[in-house]
């Protein structure tokens, strides 16, 4: 009989045991996948998005940040960021000991998905200030300069010499004489409103109205803004006709100035 207890209390000991180990390991576990999942949001949050603009504001200002281009070498060819590394995606993770440690890496692909998986890589191999601007495409939209494959860098150089502005601080200048402001839209779109005393200029009509434009004055260069193009690319044409200081306005350009109630004209 005293055996018979003894046994059944040894076999509720077992079940005990085996029911608390079976329960460490699961909470262990669990601890362990929350852990993983926390250092997988970690990599993530330690990637910096970047605007083109603040790019480009780097590159002209030589701030000395490494540009990736995670593409393909043919995509390369098609068209770049001036100074930028090529490393293809695919190949990032046996090429990390082409890329310095000790500066800021800016990873850009065609539409933003290659670059932020370049991105995670390089932060998850110890890289520490990563920044992923997404997709040339907005850079080409915003009229930015690209080089292709046995083409000159002419307008890269020019751009350069152009000094971004914000909205904010082109209004600044509206009431300095130094300063023109140069709407490079349609005539059309002009009407709709544009800024008080601006020259009207289509893009497309620059080139053949140069002398219209005082040499003398500094010049802030205005379209839509963000996805409108002719702003960037009237500047570099500014810039290679010896116009010395030329003003890209970024940001929302025309709409933005509205919306903040800056003094604008509208022709019936």
């Amino acid at each position: 009989m005293i055996n018979r207890i003894m046994n059944n209390k040894l076999y509720l000991i077992s079940i005990i045991i085996i029911i608390f180990v079976f329960l460490s390991s699961a909470i262990i576990g669990g601890c362990k996948i929350q852990v993983e999942a926390e250092d997988k949001e970690k990599v993530i949050s330690e990637v910096n998005d970047i605007s083109v603009e603040e790019v480009y504001e780097i590159i002209s200002s030589n701030q000395g940040y490494i540009i990736l281009d995670v593409r393909t070498p043919d995509e390369f060819k098609e068209g770049h960021i001036e100074g930028a590394i090529l490393i293809p995606v695919l190949e990032l993770d046996n090429r990390l000991g082409e890329l310095p440690k000790d500066k800021p890496i800016i990873t850009y692909c065609k539409i933003g998905i290659r670059s932020r998986n370049a991105a995670n890589i390089l932060v998850k191999n110890g890289f520490t200030q990563i920044y992923d601007m997404g997709g040339i495409l907005d850079w080409i939209d915003k009229g930015y300069p690209v080089i292709k494959e046995g083409e000159t860098i002419t307008d890269a150089e020019a751009y350069t010499e152009i000094m971004l502005i914000s909205v904010d601080e082109s209004y600044e200048f509206f009431y300095d004489e130094d300063y023109i402001f140069l709407d490079v839209r349609s005539l059309e779109e002009c009407k709709q409103g544009h800024i008080k005393g601006a020259i009207l200029i289509p893009v497309s009509e620059l080139e053949d109205r140069l002398d219209e434009i005082p040499e003398d004055k500094h010049i802030i260069v205005y379209c839509d803004g963000a996805g409108c193009s002719r702003s960037g690319k009237a500047a570099v044409i500014l810039v290679n006709n010896g116009f010395e200081e030329v003003y890209d306005m970024t940001g929302e350009g025309i709409i933005e100035w509205q919306i903040k109630g800056y003094p604008v004209i509208e022709e019936e």
